[in-house]
């Protein structure tokens, strides 16, 4: 029994308290408590308050294991309760609300679910009936994706990646994805993938003829990745961009020194960054003009490399596209404002509203354009090749545009709990 215990307070010590010492102390005076009075509890169980034998079911393998961890839940005082509730999973939470009836009670307590859901997620609006359901079902959705020509990658909320695409895997880009978790951000290029862990190291896979794989950085101070057609760029933690992969078009020596960077997007052989002062600066390939046609103004907030073309988003909500305009990727850029983020593709990009609806322009051989998905409750989308992809405020994912390799068929939907 001491052993159990023991092992309570040592998941208690892993816990982040909000008043840390005082109350690691108070649980830490109650496992000494209650190892005094073990051989007691071992006569009687009567301070332990078990649901009605008529209720009782099967005690499973996962039971047995949590035995003791339930006695302790129902011992343990309530702010250590809700401390060990606010730092569970939504899945550990689920189970130990069916072995506890004292733990049951906070499962039922929708301000304990909305605080739950804000720190794990940064949700602030249900997208289910009540916050308990919200959260069960973020947390076995997505967070975030991108798209490529034939693959696309998403990120789970709980760290984990899936990727879809090419059922011959000429490359390896869905067997090799990671199957492991802390992962905070992905990006997809043509044959190759990217992945920021959320120490800030990268792990990249797929296509190595240009060294996209091998020569990726081994640095642990990045923020944020982008793939390119086969090249990569990531932004350091100091604002300052390294690059690597194919450099046919100077897209990785001609990459801007300095600091001061905030934003990074790879094309086909062009990349184009944001610095913080809302300026522009485009490097590498410029056959349309998608380098020495960058525009100079400093009110700039988000941007997106495309093949030949660029697409930013300006900070009072519109939209500036140049470069390559074979298919009206430029000059049938949507006007107006109210626009909160953009993505451009091969020869299609796609924008969201700020009232979570979407717009979509640009070669539309695939249904890329006239099939955008209706709605106004996305948050995230990626344009690919002849695909894109959206992130739904619930976590799920839809894909729409060409599907030879199952980019759409083959979109993921959400695991359970």
């Amino acid at each position: 029994m001491s052993d159990s215990v023991e092992t309570m307070t040592q998941k208690l010590a892993r816990l982040k308290l909000k008043n840390g010492n005082r109350n690691l102390e108070r649980a830490r005076s109650h496992s000494r408590s209650v190892r005094r009075s073990s051989q007691q509890r071992i006569q009687s169980r009567s301070r332990v308050r078990r649901r009605p034998a008529s209720r009782r079911h099967p005690v499973t393998s996962e039971e047995k294991e949590m035995k003791v961890d339930v006695e302790n839940l129902e011992n343990l005082p309530l702010d250590i309760l809700q401390t060990i509730f606010m730092n569970m999973s939504v899945k550990e939470i689920s189970r130990n609300c069916k072995l506890s009836e004292r733990f049951d009670a906070l499962c039922k307590r929708e301000s304990l679910w909305k605080q739950k859901v804000l720190k794990d997620y940064g949700v602030t609006n249900k997208t289910e009936a009540t916050w308990r359901k919200t959260a069960m079902i973020i947390s076995t959705g997505f967070k975030q994706v991108s798209a490529g020509t034939d693959y696309s990658i998403a990120l789970r909320y709980d760290g984990t990646l899936v990727s879809w695409g090419h059922e011959h895997d000429a490359y390896h880009h869905v067997s090799d994805t990671p199957r492991d978790s802390g992962f905070k951000q992905v990006s997809v290029g043509v044959y190759h993938f990217i992945a920021l862990r959320e120490d800030g190291t990268l792990v990249s896979w797929g296509n190595n003829d240009w060294g996209q794989v091998s020569d990726t950085p081994e640095d642990s101070n990045f923020i944020q990745i982008s793939a390119g057609e086969s090249h990569s760029v990531a932004l350091r933690k100091d604002g300052t961009l390294i690059s690597w992969g194919e450099d046919y078009d100077s897209q990785v020596s001609d990459t801007p020194r300095g600091s001061g960077f905030r934003q990074v997007s790879a094309g086909d052989g062009h990349s184009i960054t944001l610095r913080e002062n809302g300026t522009l600066v485009s490097w590498g390939w410029d056959n349309r003009g998608q380098v020495s046609g960058t525009p100079g103004s400093s009110d700039f907030e988000q941007v997106s490399a495309g093949r030949g073309y660029s697409v930013a988003l300006r900070k009072k909500g519109t939209l500036h596209s140049w470069g390559w305009d074979d298919v009206g990727q430029v000059s049938d850029t949507p006007r107006g404002s109210g626009f909160k983020h953009v993505s451009a593709g091969r020869e299609h990009s796609v924008a969201l509203r700020k009232n979570g609806t979407l717009v979509t322009w640009g070669n539309n051989d695939y249904g890329q354009v006239s099939d955008t998905p209706r709605g106004s409750d996305f948050k995230q989308v990626s344009a690919g090749g002849w695909v894109s992809v959206a992130l739904r405020e619930n976590g799920t994912l839809v894909s729409w545009g060409w599907d030879h390799y199952g980019q759409v068929s083959n979109t993921p939907t959400r695991s359970r709990i």
